[in-house]
């Protein structure tokens, strides 16, 4: 909310208004501790205090508003440099109490609109919720937010609740008993998980940044599991006070401050210090006389799990060094796992220090790794080879509907579709699951592949159950639905893209998980220019001379995915578009539509990456498939980065904001187009109708359909709706949505076609 200056006087920050300061916000406090772990004792002289005596950003640090030294390198098997730009220093603490007295204003205002917020919160939803918490890590966040929580509501109206990860610190345990201690009145929680961490990797496999499977697993099913059993309630709605900051990772820049269903459907998280600084926090921690965790006195940024795949270089290094007990038990299986794996001891070590591990996209190389479920499809059946099921599917079926047996191999399923029939024949240690009559249904065949893949692969880790708003599932030796409270809404088959965690860390792509012509762009992206120059002459653009040999290939490319070009022939579309081409932003949403139809690179794009989040340079390239060579992953992000920041798609549609430094590529931020074009939302519905053949939609299905308005333009369903309603009253012939009374049907006129829309947009302008 401020941004900070140096203050030379007192040794400490200043918090300043907008605009002004010479210092980072991510500023933190350094320690005696950190200087005596890394060495700087050989280097300077200083007190073995118990207040700060110089201040960090990242790995550089300030004394007294100067620049004196920077650490460099360092992991899990290295120590960090130490490059010592003022050597010989003696070192006074920071005066604390001056530098409070300096910034006593700035925190009165900050922790005033903190707690009434908190206080507005509580007040707006309280009676909707069935539990109220805190979520507590033992960080210096959580402790802010425990703190500002405890001044804004009475103490019986709130838990507090700490998940034990069994991945923590040790200091992190004497954390939460000071901080017990210290609010004596409040009711603290311990939320666990039934397995302890060491025996869920071996289970799931490593956890990584695409496969979270842990924070899940360890954290949110645990803690909702923890606040159902103190509500008495089978399933418990839950408002949770986090300490979440959107300074802390490109991937909470987007968070809201009250945001539902941000970790679960049954919960509402809201973060009162989002919008706060490190330094923020560490001046309203001191002025507080909060007990911190001791982590930050050795040099951690954060404390959190011992080890994580969000974990950086720095945190590596310093717990290894400060706490090597905690750390080693992870560090050895990731060993083991890719000694397994047929890697030598030397390579295993370097595939670890470098962070390989935390970009693992599927289970090739782990010992339980490996597709179980093999899938066919047809008209009206769908079928399951399984191999090494860890239950028996049957245990999950009841999640469809009512299950009745006829014979040992034999039975139906009562759905919301439908009566499914299914049979079932053993091969050896496998079987072969088909399902009969099943229709040309998406979601329910989506249902049943989680059903299919939970038999599979389910180790009862209960966060399915977490998911479950009415108690039926249960687990308690084995897996238990209740058939009279379960209502067949399909939460715990929605937990992952494979309905189970377990299956989405240890399976892998069959295909390779190769993206077809992503390097044929040869890391160019479409242009506005170059499209401009496509438009005004469809028949021989590719004669000018204003493109080289490289760019007309690319061009080339482009045009025949965007359905612009066959062969070198202009299409029908082409020819359409170019007589309205100065409607650029309408000509690039069609475009985008074909694109994310037939570029395999922005199909991934569009479907696999969330809309409202940022992503980061190395999360995006993470996120590509797994087979693709580091330099393929990158010569894609080029295309796709150039064919956002070369076009309206990027910054001004919202489709993908880049954020840049200097010319660089740091992160995109998806958005959405917030003011779309009503002709390019008909024109994604009837591109989506032609692809499913069929003209009656819903707008629940287009929540989660590959294509359509929601998934292509990231439009949400209340703008819409709105969207369909002008859409109707405008042009009925061509769309009725019956929207009122629970009502979410869309009908199109199946006579019509896609490109005919098109002309619409002249009519649209004259009126």
């Amino acid at each position: 909310m401020y941004n900070v200056s140096w203050d030379p006087e007192t040794g400490g920050v200043l918090l300043v208004d907008l605009g002004e300061g010479d210092a980072s916000t991510d500023v933190r406090p350094v320690f005696h501790e950190e200087l005596g772990l890394l060495g700087f004792d050989r280097y300077w002289a200083y007190p073995r205090c118990r207040g700060p005596l110089l201040w960090a950003s990242g790995r550089r640090y300030y004394y007294r508003g100067q620049l004196v030294a920077q650490a460099n390198g360092g992991g899990f098997f290295e120590r960090p440099s130490l490059e010592v730009h003022a050597p010989g220093l003696e070192l006074e603490p920071v005066d604390v109490e001056g530098m409070l007295a300096r910034n006593r204003r700035m925190l009165e205002a900050l922790a005033y609109r903190a707690v009434e917020f908190i206080d507005r919160v509580h007040f707006e939803r309280a009676a909707s919720f069935d539990a109220v918490a805190v979520a507590f890590s033992g960080g210096k966040d959580s402790l802010v937010v425990l703190d500002l929580v405890q001044r804004a509501l009475p103490p019986d109206e709130f838990y507090v609740v700490f998940s034990d990860t069994t991945m923590e610190l040790k200091p992190t345990y004497e954390a939460v008993e000071r901080a017990k201690q210290q609010f004596p009145n409040l009711h603290f929680v311990t939320a666990r998980a039934d397995r302890h961490a060491k025996e869920t990797w071996q289970l799931f496999g490593p956890p990584s940044r695409i496969h979270r499977w842990c924070c899940t697993v360890h954290k949110t099913a645990p803690t909702l599991l923890a606040l159902r059993q103190l509500a008495g309630k089978p399933g418990v709605r839950a408002l949770v006070f986090d300490g979440v900051r959107r300074e802390e990772s490109l991937g909470r820049f987007s968070y809201l401050p009250v945001d539902r269903n941000a970790r679960h459907n049954q919960q509402v998280n809201a973060s009162p210090v989002a919008a706060w600084s490190a330094a923020e926090v560490w001046l309203y921690t001191f002025q507080r006389l909060l007990p911190t965790h001791s982590g930050y006195r050795t040099g951690l940024t954060r404390v959190g799990c011992a080890v994580c795949p969000y974990n950086s270089r720095w945190s590596e290094c310093i717990v290894s060094l400060a706490y090597p007990e905690d750390v080693r038990p992870f560090v050895d299986i990731l060993l083991q796992s890719n000694l397994a794996a047929g890697r030598s001891h030397h390579e295993a070590l370097e595939y670890i220090a470098s962070g390989a591990w935390q970009a693992r996209a599927g289970g090739r190389d782990l010992e339980r790794g490996g597709n179980r479920v093999l899938v066919e499809e047809g008209d009206d059946f769908i079928c399951f080879s399984v191999r090494g099921a860890s239950r028996n599917w049957l245990e999950w079926a009841p999640a469809l509907g009512a299950v009745s047996r006829e014979g040992l191999h034999r039975g139906r399923i009562e759905t919301s579709q439908g009566v499914l029939a299914f049979e079932v024949v053993q091969h050896g240690a496998g079987l072969k699951l088909v399902f009969h009559g099943v229709p040309a249904n998406r979601f329910l065949r989506r249902d049943q592949r989680a059903v299919a893949h939970k038999g599979a692969y389910c180790v009862m880790c209960r966060a399915c159950e977490s998911e479950c708003p009415t108690g039926a599932l249960r687990f308690d030796g084995a897996v238990s639905i209740d058939t009279q409270r379960c209502v067949h809404c399909g939460m715990c088959l929605l937990i992952s893209d494979r309905g189970c965690w377990a299956a989405k860390s240890l399976s892998t792509s069959l295909g390779g998980g190769r993206m077809r012509g992503a390097g044929s762009y040869q890391t160019f992206g479409l242009r506005s220019a170059w499209l401009q120059l496509f438009l005004q002459s469809p028949n021989d653009w590719w004669a000018s001379r204003a493109l080289g040999n490289r760019q007309v290939d690319s061009l080339r490319v482009w045009l025949r995915d965007a359905e612009l070009v066959e062969q070198n022939s202009p299409t029908e579309l082409a020819l359409a578009m170019a007589r309205w081409r100065e409607r650029p932003l309408l000509v690039w949403a069609i475009v985008w539509v074909n694109l994310a139809r037939n570029s395999e690179l922005v199909g991934w794009y569009v479907r696999e990456l969330a809309w409202g989040r940022l992503y980061g340079r190395q999360e995006l390239m993470d996120h590509l498939p797994s087979a693709l060579r580091d330099r393929t992953r990158r010569n894609a992000l080029a295309s796709l980065f150039d064919l956002l920041k070369s076009s309206p798609l990027g910054n001004e549609m919202g489709l993908g904001v880049l954020q840049m430094k200097g010319s660089a590529v740091q992160a995109v931020y998806k958005r959405g187009w917030q003011e779309p074009h009503p002709v390019a939302i008909l024109y994604s519905l009837y591109r989506y109708a032609e692809l499913e053949g069929r003209y009656g939609l819903t707008v629940s299905e287009l929540e989660e359909a590959p294509e359509g308005p929601m998934t292509l333009f990231g439009v949400g369903r209340e703008q819409l709706e709105r969207i369909l309603h002008g859409l109707s009253m405008r042009w009925p012939r061509w769309i009725i949505a019956e929207l009122m009374y629970g009502l979410d049907n869309i009908y199109l006129d199946e006579k019509r076609t896609a490109l005919e829309v098109l002309s619409l947009a002249h009519e649209l302008e004259q009126s």
